[in-house]
């Protein structure tokens, strides 16, 4: 196995973290089971205090939580009122007016993420120093969704043609190679520019049954080896499946900043 670069390696934990599903606005708010890849520029720039550009960064991650619960939140919707003087306010003018509106929302329960950054060594010196001194109070979601950062460390990962992926997100592109996942359409970016306009890109979820490639072409969970000769692993994390030992692997996305291009 050939050994590459460093990466960063942060493991983080919450008691809860939600991800807002974007397509749905009445009723029911549900969230994603992972974060977008726009959370997590957004999960850095909060490390770092300020818009930062991330040229050249990558991340790879994995996520998991223990169950998906629900609450009942109230929105306080405001319209614009006659503008007339109302006795209940003193003879005042009422500018506006509004209703409580009840949703019940999804959040996820005690979330585990793993997150491997690579890029420009500057960049990650700034990140680890960030993570281990935020900026603001450290979220994994929501304003309410405190988290904890537990380690911040570099790894060396490596070159190999065995591996698994599990609580992950890989690339779209390989939905037909590969026989398990499912398809999300998460925003990529969000363009704070233009009314925080999000920016969406298709992947491929891997949750709970893993992507199993043992390099022999028996008993694997996909149907063509032309992605996956030299895929990058994590030689500290493994798991064992049919007798055999497979190191965690990793797919690296680009981080897109609100300057950049889509």
């Amino acid at each position: 196995m050939a050994s590459l670069e460093k990466v960063l390696k942060i493991k983080i934990s919450a008691l809860t973290s939600s991800f807002r599903y974007p397509f749905v606005m009445i009723g029911r708010l549900p969230t994603y089971v992972m974060p977008p890849p726009a959370t997590i520029y957004g999960n850095l720039c909060g490390v770092l205090g300020e818009w930062f550009d991330p040229s050249g960064l990558e991340f790879a991650y994995t996520f998991s939580h223990r169950g998906i619960g629900e609450d009942v939140e109230l929105a306080h919707v405001l319209e614009v009122s006659t503008g007339k003087k109302d006795k209940k306010l003193g003879n005042l003018p009422k500018n506006v007016e509004g209703s409580l509106n009840p949703q019940k929302r999804q959040f996820l329960l005690k979330p585990n993420m793993t997150l491997y950054l690579r890029g420009p060594h500057h960049l990650l010196e700034h990140l680890k120093a960030g993570f281990l001194s935020p900026r603001f109070a450290y979220l994994l979601g929501r304003s309410q969704d405190l988290a904890t950062c537990h380690s911040v460390e570099y790894i060396e990962l490596f070159e190999s043609n065995r591996a698994f992926f599990s609580h992950t997100l890989l690339p779209w592109r390989l939905r037909q190679y590969v026989l398990v996942g499912e398809p999300v359409h998460m925003p990529m970016v969000i363009n704070y520019h233009k009314m925080r306009e999000p920016a969406f890109e298709r992947y491929l979820q891997i949750t709970d049954k893993a992507l199993r490639i043992f390099g022999e072409g028996l008993e694997e969970d996909i149907i063509s080896r032309s992605e996956f000769n030299n895929l990058l692993i994590d030689k500290t994390e493994k798991k064992t499946f049919l007798g055999r030992e497979l190191y965690r692997g990793l797919w690296f996305h680009p981080i897109k900043g609100i300057d950049q291009n889509v």
